[in-house]
């Protein structure tokens, strides 16, 4: 197809790609237009308006370093060229102000000619440049009717992924063919986009269908794991959760894994409910540990800069499944799963959904017809369009055979218009509705982001034991040695104490006054680092990296020593400004002596 007919090798690493330079050409308005008109145009192009002077420009060689080779970006001013542009294509198909739109190409590109995107600000442009390049590659796979193979049976190629043109289709690139193909959502695991399984640029080995152009790689799904061989007691994971009731949620470490969280592992407050905590689908950190065989997830004293151990890939070779900072919006982007293209019909590829209707925003209807109302319309408006084309079609082949006059001809012509003027009008409802569901899906988007986030808040205020402790002891070292035994009986889980005991440890003066300086959440993650070091938990402690205080900077450089004590040092925070240090000194005589609490770049003791 014509698509494909430069695809005879693969396209370069991501690297060198982008070191590749993109050209971003120029036309007036009325040349661009007739270009995009031009049937034999064998490329899709992004076009992309600015307004002269405005202080938010999209940046025409970044969408073309973005698209690569896959398209062509031109470039128009806001003003006299739109409207040249606009009145050379059909209706509701230009591009205005500071904004961007993909024009596909080959038979009936303008029915499948995404909307056009408008940015109003900055922080939105590394997002839309994405967007471009997703619809890129959708108006290149949905393109032109597949050609059907002779041979019926699947082969084994190797393919590397392109890029996402939906949340449940991932395009490929055959090797060393250089031909396209498909990776479908449901073939694999329903309800997960697809960007959490496979990644952009990664090569992959599965079964193509010459006839579908679609690649199975159902072989490439990993089994379910067992915790244990993923995380050690006491690591910090990343969990997804499933549901959430007043007295307990439900989160899975991967699918088909469950695990109960009750409200009194989330919140150390009796009065929270798991509820106003956590929201269903959002992806949280949990410590995990291992009690009497029983494996328990905890949200109590996790930090939120504590690192967590990556969550497993669900598909070899594939990216970790979940992430911390992907946006909580992405989870509404795996909708329900498209139907598998068929042959002969761009529209059933799934190039003719409702999103991906051309226009712009029309005045608001005055009442909101329902989905099956708005296809039931614009069918019934079809069929009388078609008609009346064939009752025309008739009446005139009958006025050449009968000599019928202008006014016959005449009336015909006016009954088309008129069928076409409501027609027009519908199609209008139906654009202005599409509008509107697509606004109502942002506005529902954002506010389930906002109740995370403001949940996520609530949460870190509340899911740990960092109240102000009640003073009990005039001696502020008995006060910090009650503490420490109460921070070890939380931290320690039942069955590691009797092989994690607290051991011989002091405190001196200089640790009490830089105990006394410090927040109540600067104390409880003291406290946490102190129980590590004491009560010698081993894998804990390693990630706090302890290590002898030199004397200067340098690998041979002396220990700093106070007869035959010698001062060590470890993390008690990570990757925060001014993150904390804990200087200790190991004793000759055995035991341990607490000294200071420093920031990061003290070194002296």
């Amino acid at each position: 197809m014509p698509a494909q007919k430069n695809r005879k090798r693969l396209p370069p690493p991501e690297d060198s790609r982008a070191a590749q330079i993109f050209p971003v050409h120029r036309k007036s308005g009325s040349a661009l237009a007739e270009y995009l008109m031009d049937p034999a145009r064998a490329h899709a192009v992004v076009v992309v308006s600015f307004i002269p002077g405005a202080a938010l420009r999209i940046d025409a060689a970044a969408v073309a370093a973005q698209v690569g080779a896959e398209a062509e970006v031109f470039e128009v001013a806001n003003g006299v060229e739109t409207h040249h542009l606009q009145h050379g294509l059909p209706e509701h198909l230009h591009v205005f102000g500071t904004g961007a739109r993909v024009y596909p190409h080959g038979p009936q590109w303008a029915a499948r000619t995404p909307n056009p995107h408008v940015p109003h600000h900055a922080s939105q442009l590394p997002a839309l440049y994405q967007t471009l390049e997703n619809e890129v590659l959708a108006a290149e796979h949905f393109q032109s009717p597949r050609q059907t193979s002779t041979g019926p049976l699947a082969v084994v190629s190797e393919a590397v992924v392109k890029g996402f043109p939906s949340a449940d289709r991932a395009m490929v690139e055959l090797v060393p063919s250089g031909e396209q193909a498909v990776i479908r959502g449901e073939d694999l695991l329903a309800g997960i986009p697809l960007d959490w399984l496979v990644s952009k640029g990664q090569r992959l080995t599965g079964s193509i269908d010459p006839a579908g152009h679609v690649l199975d790689v159902k072989d490439l799904l990993l089994p379910r794991p067992s915790p244990v061989t993923v995380y050690k007691s006491g690591d910090v994971a990343l969990a997804r959760v499933k549901s959430v009731q007043p007295s307990h949620a439900v989160a899975i470490l991967w699918p088909g894994s469950d695990f109960r969280i009750g409200v009194e592992r989330i919140s150390s407050n009796d009065l929270d409910s798991a509820e106003d905590l956590l929201t269903e689908g959002e992806v949280v950190r949990v410590r995990v540990l291992y009690e009497n065989g029983a494996v328990l997830l905890s949200m109590l004293d996790v930090d939120d800069d504590e690192p967590a151990v990556p969550a497993p890939p669900l598909l070899r070779g594939g990216p970790p499944w979940l992430v911390f900072e992907r946006p909580y919006a992405s989870l509404f982007t795996a909708g329900t799963p498209a139907p598998a293209p068929a042959q002969g019909s761009p529209a059933a590829t799934g190039a003719g959904r409702e999103p991906g209707l051309s226009g712009v925003e029309l005045a608001r209807p005055e009442a909101l017809l329902s989905a099956a109302e708005r296809r039931t319309a614009l069918q019934s408006t079809q069929m009388q369009l078609e008609s009346a084309r064939r009752t025309i079609a008739e009446l005139l082949a009958e006025q050449k055979r009968r000599g019928a006059t202008d006014k016959v001809a005449r009336a015909l012509q006016d009954q088309l218009e008129v069928e076409q003027h409501e027609a027009v009008k519908l199609a209008r409802l139906h654009n202005a509705a599409v509008h509107q569901l697509d606004a109502l899906k942002d506005e529902l988007a954002r506010a389930k982001a906002s109740l995370v986030q403001l949940r996520q808040q609530r949460r870190s205020a509340s899911n740990r034991t960092e109240n102000a402790p009640e003073t009990l002891f005039l001696d502020p070292a008995e006060q910090f040695n009650f503490d420490l035994t109460l921070a070890w009986a939380r931290t320690v889980p039942a069955a590691d104490k009797a092989a994690h005991p607290l051991g011989s440890y002091g405190s001196n003066q200089h640790f009490l006054e830089s105990w006394a300086a410090l927040n109540e959440q600067q104390r409880a993650k003291t406290l946490r680092a102190v129980v590590d070091l004491v009560a010698g938990r081993t894998g804990p402690l390693r990630k706090r990296e302890p290590h002898v205080l030199r004397l200067k900077e340098g690998a041979h450089a002396g220990a700093t020593l106070r007869g035959e004590d010698v001062c060590w040092r470890l993390y008690v925070e990570q990757g925060t400004a001014g993150a904390l240090r804990l200087h200790y000194w190991k004793l000759a005589s055995g035991g341990l002596e607490l000294h200071e609490v420093v920031t990061h770049d003290v070194v002296k003791p």
